[in-house]
């Protein structure tokens, strides 16, 4: 009996030491608990719900929070809803990368993702296409490597990468204050998940005091601190690894599944700018630009470029990615399969002056201008073609200058990215004297981008008011690009789809016209979307596109429209076209204009009105039709 009385308060005291251990741990499960109950702090998944309509998801705009020091300081990148339940034939894919694959300075339809998206549903008119643009500014790869991760879950048929600019100033990078190994910023970045860590994280910005006076510094110089780095530094050395385990867990994980990824090797403006360290003339980066610059103006063009590069990699302010990341990308697609190179640097180089990259395409440092980025998406493009990825022949693709002119960059967009460049290179580290300050609002286009610019109203508003202005001034083709324009930026919303559409087929350009209402049909299908696809392919005199439209037609026909007489008339010119299949003799010809003529179709019956009469300048029936029509 001794003996267990002896027990007992050496197991009380074990209880108390175990309860005092584990106590803190339980009061912090309550903790987490209680704020998951209450909804505090933000979501860290990169793929939520879309709010306006169920059936759609979309980027999280909360994502990017655990990646900064919190929401205040996070940047947020686009809204592209897709399709919860991934419809049969879509083609989905995701962008990832850093300010330069979501399109700064100019974002919307300048960027090279959006150009990709026109010049892919131009060319693949009956394939929809779901390209979702998860980039952030101020990131670097930490973000591609874990986005990679969860989008692999969503069906995507490709992702492309564009990264590398940011590995040292960027959110978690090399050089801020929590640069240290992948694996404690992974630990770090986990435990961000957690609300209680966010509480914990959020009370020191509740008693910060906030600049009243002075000038705001921006966001390249809050990054960057006062930290240069040396080539070959330990520093250096961890943003070089850092780039390297990042991009082999995203581009393993997404390997191993299976996925498709279309990686572009970074790019910078070597000629035009000199080394960007606030450093004193002499330093080792300033002279190789100096020498670079001399050799270049002796023509030298192949020494100057390897010391435009060899300047740039110098410079110990890093905001230029040095060429070792370009070699571990090279590296990287040699090691995974369907990993492909997409030779960025190259098509670069292959449209700059003895191939030297300076400011033909670039805005600044390293941000492209519109032609850049028009380079970039054929770039994508091509290499997309390359891999097999797409089905069937893209329809007659035009050069490289008619897409440039067929994109449809809105002049409010490109005047609000000048005027970004403009604030961009007045402050640090550019401090361009000869940049104005004061934003020119001389046009109504310099007047909208500029209130776009302040953020005082919204894109959308400042469109339909320039799409107005167009419109009731007779600028029809210019009010055109503002609706197609609106369409790539809300591309689920098929009512800005057939707007487009109907712009384009005022236009008399029915190819396109059909392009964005097949998409707004494919989204929202009805009986006038199917009459309008159906009179647009036999305006083309294409009457074999219009049979599945006038099928809908007739199995959706709720409005009860007669349609026997068109019947009538379609099922004539589909039996003439089957039987001569366009080997057609001068009566078959007649016969096929008159049925267009019965229809109204003056486009098509005067294709084969004008065919007859080149023919026999004296057929009569072709006269009168003619004269008629016109």
């Amino acid at each position: 009996m001794k003996k267990n009385k002896d027990k007992q308060p050496g197991g009380r005291q074990a209880a108390i030491k175990i309860t005092a251990v584990l106590l803190p741990f339980a009061l912090l499960a309550l903790l987490e608990l209680g704020l998951r109950l209450v909804g505090y702090g933000y979501g860290t998944d990169v793929i939520a719900s879309y709010p306006y309509d169920a059936r759609y998801l979309v980027f999280n705009r909360e994502a990017s929070a655990k990646y900064f020091n919190g929401q205040a300081s996070a940047t947020s990148g686009n809204a592209e809803p897709f399709r919860k339940n991934k419809a049969e034939g879509t083609i989905r894919i995701f962008v990832l990368g850093e300010s330069t694959t979501i399109g700064f300075p100019y974002f919307h339809n300048a960027s090279f993702h959006r150009r990709l998206q026109y010049r892919l549903m131009l060319a693949f008119p009956d394939t929809d296409f779901e390209i979702i643009n998860l980039s952030l500014t101020a990131v670097n790869s930490y973000t591609i490597a874990g986005f990679a991760k969860e989008i692999s879950e969503y069906e995507p048929d490709a992702v492309l990468i564009y990264a590398g600019q940011n590995e040292y100033y960027g959110a978690m990078g090399a050089a801020s204050t929590l640069g240290g190994s992948p694996a404690l910023i992974n630990f770090l970045l986990n435990m961000r998940e957690l609300k209680t860590v966010q509480l914990l994280a959020g009370l020191p910005a509740m008693f910060e005091r906030k600049e009243t006076t002075g000038e705001m510094r921006t966001r390249m110089e809050i990054m960057a601190g006062d930290r240069l780095i040396p080539q070959n530094s330990k520093l250096y050395g961890r943003g070089i690894e850092q780039f390297r385990h990042n991009m082999n867990a995203a581009l393993g994980h997404l390997s191993r599944r299976g996925i498709p990824v279309l990686i572009g090797n970074p790019v910078s403006n070597v000629k035009d700018l000199p080394p960007l360290a606030d450093e004193e003339s002499g330093s080792e980066a300033d002279s190789l630009f100096r020498a670079a610059a001399s050799h270049y103006r002796a023509g030298n063009y192949r020494q100057a470029g390897k010391m435009y590069t060899a300047a740039k990699d110098k410079d110990e302010l890093r905001f230029r990615a040095p060429e070792e990341l370009n070699a571990i990308i090279a590296e990287l697609c040699g090691q995974y399969n369907k990993v492909y190179l997409v030779d960025t640097k190259a098509a670069f180089e292959q449209h700059s002056p003895h191939g030297i990259l300076g400011n033909e395409l670039f805005t600044d440092h390293v941000h492209p201008n519109l032609r850049g980025y028009a380079l970039m998406a054929d770039a994508f493009y091509d290499k997309l073609l390359e891999t097999g990825l797409l089905d069937g022949r893209a329809m007659r693709p035009p050069g490289e200058e008619e897409w440039l002119a067929a994109m449809p960059v809105s002049p409010i967009d490109s005047a609000a990215g000048e005027f970004r460049i403009m604030q961009l290179k007045a402050h640090w580290p550019f401090n361009d004297p000869a940049v104005s300050r004061s934003i020119p609002e001389n046009t109504i286009e310099e007047q909208l981008a500029a209130k776009l610019f302040r953020r005082e109203e919204s894109w959308l508003d400042l469109h339909n008011a320039l799409y107005l202005h167009y419109r009731q001034s007779g600028r029809t083709d210019e009010a055109r690009k503002i609706s197609e324009g609106a369409a790539l930026e809300y591309a689920s919303d098929p009512a800005f789809q057939e707007k487009a559409a109907m712009d384009n087929a005022e236009a008399d350009r029915l190819e396109t016209a059909a392009v964005f209402m097949k998409k707004a049909f494919r989204h929202a299908p009805d009986f006038e979307k199917a009459r309008m696809l159906f009179v647009f392919a036999l305006m083309m005199d294409k009457p074999a596109d219009a049979q599945p439209y006038f099928a809908y037609m007739e199995q959706h026909n709720s409005g009860r429209t007669n349609l026997s007489a068109l019947r009538e008339q379609y099922a004539e010119l589909q039996a003439l076209y089957h039987q001569y299949k366009g080997d057609y003799p001068d009566s078959v010809r007649q016969a096929i204009a008159g049925i267009y003529f019965r229809m109204g179709n003056a486009r098509a019956a005067l294709k084969h009105i004008n065919r007859l009469l080149e023919i026999d300048p004296d057929n009569r029936e072709a006269m009168m039709m003619k004269g008629k029509l016109e």
